[in-house]
């Protein structure tokens, strides 16, 4: 088993004991670096970060404990699911981003995975963030989360009804019908109705 910090990212084994291989406990302390780096740069910024994943199996598991501590941390997520790394590094530059996490280990075997960083240019951390990132992962203790409070899903159907607004040949009267059936359903459901 083996875990290995570079100023390029973290990449190990998943599983087993925390600093020794790639466990839940060395995945949120690194990200959450990697969130402190960003938000010291862009201090008065609503931050937005791109997450995409390889196939690996370990990957579902991972990304969503990076997920989940940007989320933690008032980070925005925009994740993209299963990507290549330049599809990543592309979608950072195309969603204006702060930066990315590409999760993949690469050419390393299929028990290891890797947390890899990006800049709002959608490049690789330079050797000296790197080296921050990894100093402050190693002296994390008391972080003050502060989870930003964002409906995703209340985003995306708002994105969703605006392109269908737009399409001359949509049925909005089957949305209309569809939204006022869903409300009575949750009125129904919370003894409202």
């Amino acid at each position: 088993m083996t875990l290995i910090k570079s100023i390029s990212g973290i990449r190990g084994t998943i599983g087993g004991v925390s600093g020794e291989n790639l466990t839940p406990i060395d995945i949120v302390k690194f990200t959450t670096a990697y969130a402190i780096i960003i938000k010291e740069k862009y201090p008065n910024d609503n931050i937005n970060i791109v997450v995409g994943r390889d196939a690996r199996l370990s990957g579902y598991m991972v990304n969503n404990l990076v997920c989940s501590t940007l989320i933690s941390l008032s980070i925005n997520v925009i994740d993209i699911g299963l990507s290549t790394t330049p599809t990543v590094e592309m979608e950072v530059v195309a969603q204006n981003a702060h930066g990315g996490i590409i999760i993949t280990a690469s050419h390393n075997p299929i028990n290891w995975n890797a947390l890899k960083l990006l800049n709002e240019k959608g490049e690789f951390f330079s050797a000296k963030l790197g080296e921050k990132v990894l100093s402050i992962a190693e002296n994390i203790d008391n972080i003050n989360f502060k989870m930003r409070m964002i409906d995703c899903v209340e985003l995306l159907r708002e994105e969703h009804v605006e392109g269908m607004q737009n399409d001359p040949g949509h049925d909005h009267e089957h949305d209309e019908d569809c939204a006022e059936e869903h409300h009575h359903h949750e009125e129904e459901e919370h003894g409202l109705g």
